[in-house]
């Protein structure tokens, strides 16, 4: 890895985001590199059977077409900020639309000059003082990206070689094998994992979805697919599914097209009070107090983030 290669890169950056989450489990695959750097809470990323897990301060770079599950871990919010970018602007960069590739089902190539650092997962813990001037230009960052001023791109290019450079020269963290890994990456338990998570998603709306249907439909056993989601990804099987439908609710209540009843039927309850009881477990508040918070969320300018920030 030579930081020397990001001298000559010029990037184009396709999509923004600072994503929040009470409580998250995901899988996704992109087409571009991702960035993220951890604002608040802890998440564990895996990344083709890779763990990383990160905390405030971390910032994580993950090459093109990598497979990656995200969960958050303990109790705060997790606050993500994250661009998606390639290295070197193209013509057909700017055509390409920002999107999870994980379910199309169609092969993609990505050019060499995308990998600038081979596939590998970059993590990267920075001091106080360096978390203070990410976040101050990224928000800033953010702010060219949705105001959308002349010389927009010029500037999303400027900030975005600083971002990777301040990643790259502090705090780089090797990736240490465990045997675990080894072993994880060797044998099929991440191919399995894969399946039953992408069957997860297809069909978190059936209220009957368990650990048996699940195993039957990938042909593993039920007892197989609890071990190695446990041992491998830190939660039980019936957790993840849970946590599943919990985020589908989370989505579509965010949205503000359905009310709470219609959000519990549209992630697989068919028991309002089971839904309630469940989304609180799992969220820590209320459908009730997450549509709230939610409406409190949105009126949160970007302005108000970074003046938030101003004042650490």
């Amino acid at each position: 890895m030579d930081i020397k290669e990001l001298e000559d890169i010029s990037p184009y950056i396709r999509m923004m985001r600072i994503k929040k989450a009470v409580a998250m489990s995901g899988k996704w695959k992109d087409l571009d590199n991702v960035f993220t750097y951890i604002a608040q809470g802890c998440a564990e990323f895996v990344v083709d059977g890779e763990k990383y897990e990160c905390g405030a301060g971390d910032t994580i770079l993950i090459p093109p077409l990598k497979t990656h599950i995200v969960r958050s871990l303990g109790g705060e919010p997790l606050v993500q900020f994250i661009f998606h970018f390639d290295f070197y602007k193209r013509p057909e960069s700017c055509l390409l639309e920002h999107q999870d590739v994980l379910e199309l089902g169609t092969e993609f190539e990505v050019p060499k000059r995308e990998v600038l650092f081979g596939d590998k997962v970059i993590t990267s813990s920075m001091g106080e003082k360096e978390r203070y001037e990410i976040k101050k230009l990224y928000l800033n960052m953010y702010k060219e990206f949705t105001e959308g001023k002349e010389c927009r791109e010029a500037m999303l290019k400027a900030y975005s070689i600083i971002l990777l450079i301040l990643t790259l020269r502090h705090g780089i963290r090797e990736k240490k094998e465990t045997d675990g890994n080894r072993d994880f990456q060797k044998t099929k338990s991440w191919i399995h994992i894969e399946n039953a998570i992408a069957y997860i998603n297809t069909h978190y709306k059936n209220e009957d979805l368990d650990n048996d249907t699940i195993s039957e439909a990938i042909g593993v056993t039920s007892n197989y697919l609890t071990n190695v989601f446990r041992n491998y990804l830190g939660i039980s099987l019936h957790k993840y599914i849970i946590n599943v439908k919990i985020e589908k609710a989370q989505q579509v209540l965010a949205l503000g097209q359905m009310n709470i009843t219609e959000a519990a039927e549209e992630s697989g309850f068919t028991s309002i009070h089971a839904f309630s009881k469940t989304f609180k477990a799992v969220v820590g508040m209320t459908p009730s107090e997450y549509l709230n918070y939610v409406v409190q969320k949105e009126t949160m300018s970007v302005s108000g983030l970074y003046k938030s920030h101003e004042a650490e």
